[in-house]
Order: C-alpha cells, then sequence, then structure tokens
C-alpha cells in the first residue's frame, strides 16, 4: 500500500455520514505502521535485553510471548499505544501500527510528537526497519473472506 499518509477518498471513513446515512457502508480499514518479521521482533528482544520468556512447549507460544513483550516495551518507550497487527503483505508477517484509518482523525499524533515515535520505532528496532517508511496495510483476514 501507499506510503503517503493522506489517505485516497475512497478509503476515508466518514463519521458523519456513517452517523446520518443508513445505507453509509464503512470502507476497509487500513493500518498505517511498519512492516516487521518474527526475527525483527527476536532481534529487539534480545538486543534490549528484554526479560527472558519462561520454558514454552513450542515455538509459536515462545514467539507471541517475545512478540508481545516487545510491543508493550515499544508502546512504553514510544509513550504510544501500538498495535501488532497481521497485514496482507508477501513482504512482511506483521505490522506495527500506529493508526488505523477509522480512528485516525481522533488518534493521530501533533507532527512532532509522531516524528518521535517514528524516530523511536526506527532506533529500537534498527536494520530494515530504519530504513522504511510508514505506510498503510490491508489487514489479511479482511482480505480472506
Amino acid at each position: 500500500c501507499s506510503t503517503e499518509k493522506k489517505l485516497p477518498e475512497e478509503y476515508r471513513f466518514n463519521v458523519r455520514r456513517w452517523r446520518l446515512e443508513p445505507g453509509y457502508i464503512k470502507p476497509r480499514k487500513l493500518f498505517y505502521g511498519f512492516g516487521v518479521d518474527i526475527q525483527d521482533f527476536i532481534d529487539y528482544h534480545q538486543r534490549h535485553q528484554l526479560p527472558r520468556p519462561p520454558p514454552m512447549d513450542n515455538r509459536a507460544s515462545l514467539w507471541h510471548y517475545i512478540m508481545d513483550d516487545v510491543m508493550e516495551d515499544l508502546s512504553a518507550r514510544c509513550r504510544f499505544k501500538l498495535q501488532r497487527i497481521l497485514p496482507l503483505s508477501p513482504k512482511y508477517d506483521y505490522a506495527i501500527a500506529l493508526y488505523n484509518s477509522h480512528h485516525l482523525s481522533v488518534t493521530e499524533l501533533e507532527d512532532d510528537e509522531e516524528e518521535d515515535v517514528i524516530r523511536t520505532i526506527k532506533e529500537r528496532f534498527g536494520g530494515p526497519i530504519a530504513a522504511q517508511k510508514p505506510q498503510w496495510f490491508f489487514l489479511l483476514e479482511d482480505s480472506i473472506r
């Protein structure tokens, strides 16, 4: 999806129309953020020496524990609630989202605050994520239906 933050009209959720027009159909929800892989979460967890996970029966449980730890740490460092999503993307396993298109008008940060959050995400992850620009992602589950 686009790296332009301003969404095309067909993806903008119009709250006023939704409230006043019974036939208004919400556009698909998009999420604005950074694409990441499992390895990015593991590297972050190790680089920043987050607490070691307890013993787990399977790798999937371990990965989810690590990803949850990373998201909690990153949101605390950014002082902003970030969200992990499953994007429709051939390139990334997950995306770390700052915003979604349905709540952007309510949750959008001031430019300088947003720059701080983006800088923190890039600094904390490093590597390929530091070179990324935030972009819009569709949810994988919305595309399967």
